[in-house]
């Protein structure tokens, strides 16, 4: 299999380009991550040696699955994502799909969590060939429990608005509140091995160190 360009590689393009393009959005968003940054968002998360809280939410089936039964076949690796809307957070969800067969191999399994209706968890699936579940964080809960839901802000709102994102229509209420996203490997303990939380939502963990991380375990 021909070795794939690394996630951080292709943020870093597609920022580059959303420069160009659209400059008073990524001003924008640079605006948002200072913001977050300077607050020290996320800070709060369970980090390396904790155990990740439980959850128990519905995919986009409407079927409702919990953390332990994950567990109970092998190490999680659970992202905490913002929604089928959100370039980033596609461009992270198709770099794990992609390695998705060595995760496997590693014994291994896969999660995206985020605070849509199932109806967009499922678009998200299908429109990238995604084959590991969607999860549905309605309301943001198991967001907040993690202490990474944080206020979109009103100046960000008709900016969305402008681009097409209906945030509220997709969440299914009008909260405006998203998840910082994070990516845990987890394992069979509920022990947290590695992770990456970071207010700059145009940053993810590489599936390279989620692999690394697995290895260990």
């Amino acid at each position: 299999m021909t070795k794939s360009k690394n996630l951080s590689a292709t943020l870093s393009e597609f920022r580059d380009r959303m420069n160009i393009k659209n400059p008073d959005f990524a001003a924008e968003y640079r605006v948002i991550v200072g913001r977050l940054t300077a607050s020290g968002a996320g800070s709060a998360s369970p980090g390396i040696g904790d155990t990740l809280p439980d959850f128990k939410l519905p995919d986009a089936g409407g079927h409702l699955v919990g953390l332990s039964e994950f567990l109970a076949k092998g190490p999680l690796v659970v992202s905490m994502n913002r929604g089928h809307w959100c370039d980033f957070c596609r461009l992270e969800l198709t770099a794990l799909q992609a390695h998705a067969d060595q995760i496997a191999e590693l014994g291994a399994s896969i999660v995206a969590i985020s605070p849509e209706t199932q109806l967009y968890a499922q678009r998200f699936r299908s429109k990238h060939g995604l084959t590991f579940p969607v999860l549905c964080d309605l309301d943001n809960g198991y967001a907040l429990s993690l202490g990474l839901a944080i206020w979109v802000g009103n100046d960000i709102k008709p900016i969305y608005a402008n681009f097409g994102f209906d945030i509220e229509r997709y969440q299914g209420n009008s909260t405006w509140m998203l998840p910082i996203p994070a990516t845990y490997v987890v394992a069979t303990d509920g022990r947290i091995v590695d992770c990456r939380v970071d207010p700059d939502f145009r940053n993810r963990m590489e599936p390279e160190d989620v692999i690394t991380a697995l290895k260990t375990l």
